[in-house]
């Protein structure tokens, strides 16, 4: 009973799901591989990152204010409304850099920009549906939505592949999946929103979310502030190599961060509507030792696998994303010790100190991208590690001081992972030699399983023991 109690956590099922969701994903990269090359994925990923930036704003502010709010009734059709808004500026702002990039002669990437235009004005009724359902603890419902969704959204652009279409077929999946989103949780929630807008609420709501959303906005700005200065400086098939990269490095760091990060801010926000606020730090320390243990050693093993899995695994044109694949996954493991920074600021009451540091975050960014990274892609690739070791390191001290832990306790959830990290390492090294006289894929197939079975027993032995804890809402 106990392991199958685990297995249908919201935590385990929020993973299952959002690993079904990345393989999605990875997946479209992976025939998008085959049908589009690096300069016409370049020019798609550019679009992409605005529209991504914009979508967050309707996931994030008064998104998380929902969360956090006693009354759900009174608050409710007031935020819906906000959130649309959000989605209509962020559109509009889209359009307005299409046509900037047509005067610079970036038709593709115009076209790409104004094709994927509504996306954030369309998300935000998911998004709300979705605030909604993880107020109720639905975090299953939501994780499985998400997943029904980018599998309906990878289905289109197949079809539309297979019938020679080229960026069309990536924009069609967009739209594939945010519309099935706002159907499908519009079905679970089985609430509507009304024409009422309550300007009190709204001064409240807005207020409360400036903070989260200038942090997410600068996050999803850092997130994406290489594509941006590359496509100004290169082109876009620097873009299309880094995005290509970044999607085979970010796909097991936001299997776990994503559902986990979620699933913080839910419990944080319930600590702390309840005046159980001085329980955050403990809480903390379970999902750091967690998210820690989980996602490290896998960065480190992709960091060092990345030219076998880039071979294997797309169009042989696209052989130089390989060394980007092995910078950026040590880049984004640094995000285990920060991905928790935002809830803990927010719920303990300093949430303009998160913002501070995301705009740190940002600022830092873009000066080591305009002054090193924009000579050349490897450079700006190093950039990005260069400002996650400062930023992760900052993160680190601000939210032990904020939750009141020693460093020897901080250390302590890192140990678990470390270990593991090292028997990944090892494994990977061991089968060197065997690996070099198979064929690639075979080699790296082999390779995976040994590092899957190392693993998943290493995790089940830590959760057996109690020395990991898997979360809950």
């Amino acid at each position: 009973m106990g392991v199958r109690t685990n297995l249908l956590s919201p935590y385990a099922v929020s993973v299952a799901a959002r690993v079904g969701a990345q393989v999605n994903s990875f997946v479209l990269i992976m025939v998008a591989s085959r049908a589009l090359s690096l300069s016409d994925f370049g020019s798609y990923a550019i679009a992409w990152a605005f529209s991504v930036v914009f979508t967050t704003l309707v996931y994030t502010g008064v998104y998380h204010v929902f969360l956090r709010a006693k009354d759900r009734a009174q608050v409710a059709d007031t935020i819906f409304w906000i959130q649309v808004v959000t989605g209509l500026i962020g559109g509009a702002t889209m359009v307005s850099v299409g046509v900037i990039a047509s005067g610079f002669e970036s038709h593709l990437t115009s076209f790409c920009l104004f094709g994927l235009a509504p996306i954030p004005l369309i998300a935000s009724y998911g998004a709300w549906n979705e605030a909604q359902l993880v107020r109720q603890g639905r975090i299953r419902t939501t994780s499985l939505t998400i997943l029904t969704t980018e599998f309906i959204g990878l289905v289109a652009a197949v079809l539309m592949f297979q019938n020679g279409y080229g960026v069309e077929a990536l924009i069609v999946a967009r739209f594939a999946t945010t519309l099935s989103m706002a159907a499908l949780s519009t079905w679970f929630v089985r609430r509507r929103p009304h024409f009422h807008f309550d300007l009190s609420v709204a001064k409240t709501s807005l207020h409360d979310a400036w903070p989260l959303w200038g942090s997410s906005s600068l996050g999803m700005s850092s997130y994406y502030a290489a594509d941006f200065i590359l496509a100004a400086f290169l082109n876009p098939t620097a873009v299309g190599i880094y995005r290509a990269g970044a999607r085979v490095a970010n796909t097991a760091a936001d299997v776990v961060l994503q559902p986990l990060g979620t699933i913080s801010w839910a419990r944080f926000a319930r600590l702390e509507s309840n005046k159980a606020s001085d329980e955050i730090g403990q809480v903390w320390k379970q999902n750091m030792a967690l998210g820690f243990t989980l996602i490290v050693p896998v960065m480190a093993s992709i960091s060092l696998l990345s030219k076998p899995l880039v071979d294997a695994l797309f169009d042989p044109s696209w052989g130089e994303v390989a060394a980007i694949v092995s910078i950026l996954a040590l880049a984004r493991l640094t995000n285990a010790f920060c991905f928790l920074l935002e809830p803990t600021m927010a719920c303990l009451g300093k949430p303009r100190l998160q913002f501070y540091v995301t705009a740190l975050s940002v600022t830092l960014l873009i000066s080591l991208l305009v002054s090193v990274g924009s000579s050349s892609l490897e450079a700006a690739v190093w950039s990005v590690f260069a400002n996650g070791v400062i930023i992760a390191t900052l993160s680190t001290f601000l939210m032990l001081r904020a939750t009141k832990l020693h460093f020897t306790e901080f250390l302590d959830t890192l140990t678990p992972g470390l270990a593991l990290t090292v028997l990944c390492v090892g494994a990977i090294v061991a089968l060197d030699p065997t690996r070099a006289t198979m064929a690639p894929l075979v080699g790296l197939a082999l390779t995976v399983a040994v590092l899957s079975v190392v693993w998943f027993a290493f995790v089940a032995l830590m959760l057996k023991r109690g020395i990991l804890v898997l979360p809950t809402p």
